[in-house]
């Protein structure tokens, strides 16, 4: 398996430590995002699914009503040890997108939620056709705020994400996926709100991965900018998100 130390993500996953706060400040997936993917990808309740980069399994347990057979593999030991503790039934592994601690040809479907913009794509995807079944799916989806409302607009630049953001907000990876072993790719995209209070959009600001990693003079000053917008918010929030969804399938071999 890769040294953690060697892998180019490493910001990403330092950037998740907290598992505790990560699972009680980020959003769940909207129904509608749920059912394309369990429609699209052909997932029944015995198929073997993989949920990579599960993080606390806020994904996982969503996905548990469809399926009695789920892996997830995720390289954080604070985020593993909160999806243990919450979802017992799940198989749960150490690991990360370009060392799947599978088997070749053992896994129906991959679901990728929050997570693929840490991966080294062309290594993970070639994992990830590695232990797909001939002709599994793979499936990938991302929570993205929605900056077209003014407030989450301010929000970001509060955040300095304009400057920090990990991948181009709204960016399609259509061409990312297609240039590995995947066909027949389809993107949709669904509405999403997550219902706060101030307390808890601070939190959600707090789980931002290069937030989380700042040193602490850095971190006060864009959490002071941060609060200058949530005190403007009633104390009953939602924020808006834009759920970009994506299922493929994996070439024959």
């Amino acid at each position: 398996m890769a040294n953690l130390a060697e892998h180019p993500h490493d910001h990403g996953t330092s950037g998740f430590a907290d598992g505790e706060r990560y699972q009680n400040a980020r959003p769940n997936y909207p129904h509608d995002a749920i059912a394309f993917l369990v429609d699209s990808l052909g997932i029944e309740h015995d198929a073997h699914v993989l949920d990579l980069g599960a993080g606390t399994g806020i994904f996982t347990g969503q996905l548990v009503p469809y399926c009695s057979n789920i892996t997830a593999v995720e390289p954080t030991p604070g985020m593993r040890d909160v999806l243990s503790q919450r979802l017992p039934k799940v198989n749960v592994l150490d690991g990360r997108d370009v060392a799947i601690p599978l088997e070749d040809a053992t896994v129906d479907c991959v679901i990728v939620a929050q997570a693929f913009h840490w991966f080294d794509a062309p290594v993970a995807l070639e994992e990830i056709h590695r232990v797909l079944v001939d002709g599994g799916r793979l499936g990938v989806l991302w929570n993205e705020r929605d900056e077209s409302v003014a407030w989450v607009a301010d929000l970001g630049e509060a955040m300095r994400w304009p400057t920090h953001q990990p991948y181009k907000v709204g960016q399609d990876f259509t061409p990312v996926l297609a240039s590995g072993p995947f066909v027949n790719i389809e993107r949709r995209k669904f509405s999403h709100r997550q219902v706060l209070d101030r307390e808890g959009l601070l939190q959600r600001v707090l789980t931002t991965s290069y937030i989380a990693v700042m040193d602490d003079e850095e971190q006060r000053k864009v959490m002071r900018d941060v609060e200058k917008v949530v005190d403007q918010l009633p104390e009953t929030i939602e924020l808006p998100y834009v759920t970009d969804v994506y299922r493929a399938t994996a070439m024959l071999r």
